[in-house]
């Protein structure tokens, strides 16, 4: 027993010294716990017990123990499930689709975003062996640590290069310094010790990020004492990865569509900073965005609005305007065909004659023409920088984007309605005016965990902003996110946000009903309008400088240069090793993905989103067992690569010549 503890003693000041040197922060959790323990502003929960020849955990309160078994046999048979298998203990990186030659006459303008991506997505799934096997597993998730005993007996099985290991419990975690050398394990480690839901998911995106090219297929052991909230945050961050669901197409039209309105001379409009304050920041203002809480209060908006600038997002003025409710700002931002449906089914011309259009860069030209020119501001996409200096704070979706965009306007007092991210008691995901995106879940089964990655999959319950909580799905904790981390950066300390949303929570803003406000002075819509404009005209231009000129002549030069490269190694004479293959294709990618700067980060950003889906697919594909024909396979995703590489380049650069002629 002496020599038990001995080790025990070892293991732990070992791994607090490997922890102090390689993982500073969760060495800080264990210090602050043991602080709170010793100043007894906490409890132990737990104590670690040995029992015949076994540790186990056994809970104070209860007595119960969380092995209640041989803990060594059970760590050996968890272990034991690891399997190479491409089809179980699997997250799946993205979506594929086999045979697109059959369907692509009936993709839409989104789908059509991921052309060059789906040759390469149906030559691995009619090439790839029935029931594939990993050749090895270079990624590997531990969701749940128990005392970590299963953790070397699976490292030494696999031996990945990267482990993600996750344990809720700090204490939990503390114990198992005692049992496990996680200084042992010769990969890269990544932690996530006791972390909320919004730190988990930006810890486990830093995690994706590195070698992106092995994150087709992670494996992953499921401790079962842990619970699965942290699988549904995995899936939900691959399901909202930027560049599955935005098509790399569509991020090159999204760039370049811009050019087109600086031609025509519209403005645009710098949200880099926040506006100083002026006339109008005294008026309170009401986003009024889609969910469902838009149309639960739409009785109170109606005999309301005239107290309140009114900053509509473009789906709900069908009904804005069948109340005649007149919308000062409206905010649109989707590119995409079926976004044109928002302005249709009533008289756009009359009606929005006095709204301004604060519009994304990606913006359908049919959209921008429904309102008057001179009061249409065109947001610099994120990353462009065409304008020098200029910026925008864009969200995940258009409702949060207009919570940016209220607070850099300097606002005093913003107000959201229908800014809910969540489902209501009915279980639907938006107002019924909302027919484009708008869907109905059984809420009886909103706790199930669905095989499938999906935007629109898993939902989870947050913190509900009047209720004790509320459902959310990828798609709107992306949002929830993005909030939480940019109202704490871009509002002042004189501004407030009131959400008067029966959805989320949103960290930052302040919960009131909206039968509670008591607003007196109604608001001269005319005059309104001409102190909007006047203010955004002080921070919007319709003109590039000589020196945005003279940035578009680099950005073409860069663009010329990744073209030589890409010809350079069509010249080069193709390896037929596998090794060396991969290799050499990462050397191009690296070549390509140089840091960015001004003149080149939208090409670079482009070629980002390609190599993030496509690259994956390749690698994976040549990770599988009982291949054949190696040679054949690196000719033919080779020459797949080199053709969409070569033409993604080749419409840039035309795009900018043809838009540098014309200044």
């Amino acid at each position: 027993m002496q020599d038990i503890e001995k080790k025990a003693v070892e293991y732990f000041t070992n791994n607090r010294d490997f922890l102090e040197s390689n993982h500073p922060h969760i060495f800080q959790k264990i210090e602050t716990f043991e602080k709170d323990i010793e100043k007894q502003r906490k409890k132990e929960k737990y104590s670690l017990e040995y029992i015949n020849g076994y540790f186990d955990v056994q809970e104070i309160e209860s007595q119960n123990f969380l092995y209640a078994r041989d803990s060594t046999q059970f760590s050996k048979e968890l272990s034991d499930l690891v399997n190479y298998s491409k089809s179980s203990f699997i997250f799946d990186g993205f979506a594929m689709f086999k045979d697109y030659e059959l369907h692509k006459d009936d993709f839409d303008d989104k789908l059509k975003g991921l052309e060059g991506i789906y040759p390469i997505m149906s030559y691995y799934l009619n090439n790839i062996p029935t029931n594939p096997q990993m050749i090895s597993i270079e990624k590997f998730i531990f969701i749940g640590l128990g005392l970590g005993l299963h953790l070397l007996p699976t490292d030494k099985k696999i031996d990945a290069l990267e482990y993600f290991l996750i344990e809720d419990d700090v204490e939990l975690f503390r114990l198992s310094l005692f049992t496990t050398p996680y200084y042992e394990i010769d990969a890269q480690i990544t932690f996530s010790i006791g972390e909320n839901k919004e730190t988990f998911s930006e810890i486990f995106k830093q995690f994706l990020s590195n070698s992106f090219f092995r994150n087709k297929y992670l494996k992953y052991l499921y401790f079962t004492a842990h619970n699965d909230e942290k699988i549904k945050l995995i899936k939900n961050a691959l399901a909202s990865q930027t560049f599955s669901s935005f098509p790399y197409k569509t991020l090159l039209q999204k760039y370049t569509r811009q050019l087109t309105y600086i031609s025509q001379k519209y403005k645009f409009i710098d949200f880099s900073t926040q506006f100083t304050r002026s006339f109008i920041s005294d008026k309170p203002l009401l986003i009024v965005a889609a969910g469902p809480s838009f149309m639960q209060n739409i009785q109170w908006l109606k005999e309301n609005h005239q107290y309140f600038t009114i900053l509509a997002v473009s789906a709900v003025l069908n009904k804005l305007s069948e109340l005649d409710i007149e919308a000062d700002i409206v905010t649109h931002l989707d590119g995409f065909e079926i976004s044109k449906k928002h302005l249709s089914g009533f008289q756009t011309k009359g009606y929005l004659q006095n709204s301004i259009l604060l519009a994304g860069s990606f913006t359908p030209q049919d959209v921008l023409e429904k309102f008057s020119k001179e009061n249409v501001y065109i947001m610099e996409e994120l990353g462009t920088n065409y304008h020098d200096g200029f910026d925008s704070f864009t969200g995940p979706c258009v409702g949060s984007t207009s919570v940016f965009q209220a607070i850099l306007l300097n606002f005093k007092d913003i107000y959201t309605l229908g800014l809910d991210l969540a489902l209501d008691d009915a279980g639907n995901s938006h107002s019924a005016s909302h027919e484009i995106t708008n869907a109905k879940y059984d809420k009886k089964k909103l706790d199930v965990l669905h095989n499938s990655i999906s935007f629109r999959g898993d939902f989870f319950p947050v913190k509900g902003n009047f209720k004790r909580e509320v459902y959310t799905n990828p798609l709107f904790y992306s949002s929830l996110q993005a909030l939480h981390s940019a109202i704490k950066v871009l509002k002042n300390e004189t501004q407030k946000i009131y959400n008067l949303s029966d959805g989320a929570y949103i960290q930052n803003t302040l919960p009131i009903h909206a039968q509670e406000l008591s607003l007196s002075q109604r608001l001269d819509k005319k005059e309104l309008h001409k102190e909007l404009v006047q203010l955004l005209d002080i921070y919007a231009t319709k003109k590039l400088s000589p020196e945005d000129i003279q940035s578009f002549h680099k950005r073409l030069a860069f663009a010329k240069k990744v073209k030589a490269t890409l010809l350079k190694y069509q010249r080069t004479p193709l390896i037929l090793q596998k090794e060396l293959y991969l290799h050499n294709l990462i050397s191009l990618i690296l070549e390509i993905l140089v840091e960015p700067t001004r003149e080149n980060s939208t090409l670079v950003n482009i070629y980002d989103y390609f190599f993030s889906y496509s690259i994956p697919i390749i690698f994976d594909f040549f990770n599988t067992q009982k291949l054949h024909e190696i040679s054949k396979h690196i000719e033919n995703f080779d020459r797949m690569l080199q053709e969409e590489m070569l033409s993604i380049c080749e419409t840039y650069e035309k795009r900018l010549e043809s838009f540098l002629r014309n200044q």
